[in-house]
């Protein structure tokens, strides 16, 4: 028998007990990359950059504007936000919290097959991910 949990709080009510100091984390699991990036306060950034892949962030609390190279968009958490490779983009937080996650397979290689296999290791992906470089110089 599978119990449900009801939801008995309203977004703001999760976002005002949401820790307000938290440090990144970087966690990879079954070949997934998957990067917290905090953001504690109005105005904090997550600076411009692109990805050599399509890529998704998960806006998992706060609001958050992003700057890119076709525009701009406000986006409210819960919220995922894919973004094509070679797209310059940058996060500035609207809330005094704001939680994003990257996420990405990681790669052995710089082809669009090269997803490293699933048994590797974490610092067997660590190694991987420092040595191709999944993000893009901008300038």
């Amino acid at each position: 028998m599978v119990a449900l949990l009801k939801l008995e709080l309203s977004v703001s009510e999760i976002i005002e007990k949401a820790p307000r100091e938290m440090t990144g984390d970087i966690r990879f699991v079954d070949n997934v990359f998957v990067k917290m990036i905090p953001l504690s306060k109005v105005g904090d950034k997550v600076q411009g950059h692109a990805h050599v892949f399509d890529h998704i962030t998960l806006l998992s609390v706060g609001k958050v504007h992003m700057k890119h190279d076709n525009g701009e968009a406000v986006h409210t958490a819960p919220c995922l936000i894919v973004t094509p490779k070679g797209i310059t983009h940058e996060f500035t937080s609207l809330t005094d919290f704001s939680l994003l996650c990257c996420i990405h397979a990681i790669r052995d290689g710089d082809g669009v097959d090269d997803v490293a296999p699933q048994e590797i290791s974490e610092a067997q992906a660590m190694e991987l991910f420092h040595k191709n470089s999944v993000t893009m110089p901008t300038s």
